[in-house]
Formats: C-alpha cells, structure tokens, sequence
C-alpha cells in the first residue's frame, strides 16, 4: 500500500519549542501548553526571557545613558534576577534550557526563534486593551503578525 499523503510537502515535525516567559502570572498558561507539547513530541522547551533594555528610556533618560555604567549596573541587575528567576522553571521542566537576553522582547524572540531553528513559539498575551496596548502595543501580537513558524498564543482565565 503507498504512503498516504502529499510526497512533495515537508513532514511536519515539531523537535524544539521556544516558550518566552515574563515570569507574569499570564506567561503561566503558555509555559503548561509548552510543557504539554513537549511531553506529546519528545521535544525540547527553551525558556526565553528577555531583558528589556528600553526601559530607561520610558523612565526619560536619554539614549546615551544606556552606555552608562550605572545603567549597564542596572541591566545586569535585571539580567541576574532574571536567571535567577529561570532555575525554579528549569527545574519544574527537565527537558528544558534557560536563555536570558536583553533587548526589546518582539525582535528578541524572533531572533532567538530564528538562531535557534525553533518549529514553533508557545507564548501568553496578557489582554491588554486601550491606552495600555496602544502605548505599549502586544508583544504576543507582533510575534504572530511576523512570526515564519507557528506561534501558539495562551491568555490567562480571567477572574472576574
């Protein structure tokens, strides 16, 4: 009996998932859908969690600061809390390995996403609506508008 199915398109096979994580209650719910998939396709999970650099700049310091020692104190700062951060979710997933970068988190993922090989991106929204995603626009959104992989977005229950 021949195989069945279309010769001529790719296999799709998922082997690594990037799961980006703000350490948010909302970032929950796309770490379990992550974990889930991983254990259904003897995948690997690789925990992201970005630094974002630009918050001196929302607090109004000049972009020249970033140079300064006192911001890259901060940074590092940020960047040690955040690894710090990652060891208790390594722990709660075995197949999983923990990436700190610093940067603004829609490019950030994307990059990694792509340095990587990712098959897919498993990522939590947060909801936000009115001036808050105006200002602040959605990461999750803008992963999926420019994403070339599958991205699975997972919203937190609201309790209302």
């Amino acid at each position: 009996m021949p195989p069945v199915g279309n010769p001529t398109r790719p296999r799709t096979e998922i082997k690594r998932i990037l799961a980006p994580t703000d350490f948010s209650p909302g970032a929950e719910p796309a770490l379990e859908w992550a974990a889930k998939l991983a254990e259904c396709f003897h995948a690997q999970i690789i925990l992201l969690h970005v630094v974002d650099i630009r918050l001196a700049a929302l607090a109004g310091l000049p972009p020249d600061m970033a140079a300064m020692p006192a911001v890259d104190e901060l940074v590092q700062g940020a960047r040690g809390e955040a690894e710090e951060q990652m060891k208790p979710l390594a722990a709660r997933y075995p197949r999983a390995t923990t990436l700190v970068k610093e940067g603004a988190p829609r490019s950030v993922i994307l990059e990694v996403a792509k340095e990587l090989d990712v098959d897919l991106i498993v990522m939590g929204t947060h909801g936000r609506t009115g001036f808050s995603h105006v200002f602040f626009g959605s990461v999750a959104e803008f992963v999926v508008r420019h994403s070339r992989i599958p991205v699975l977005t997972a919203r937190q229950e609201q309790t209302s």
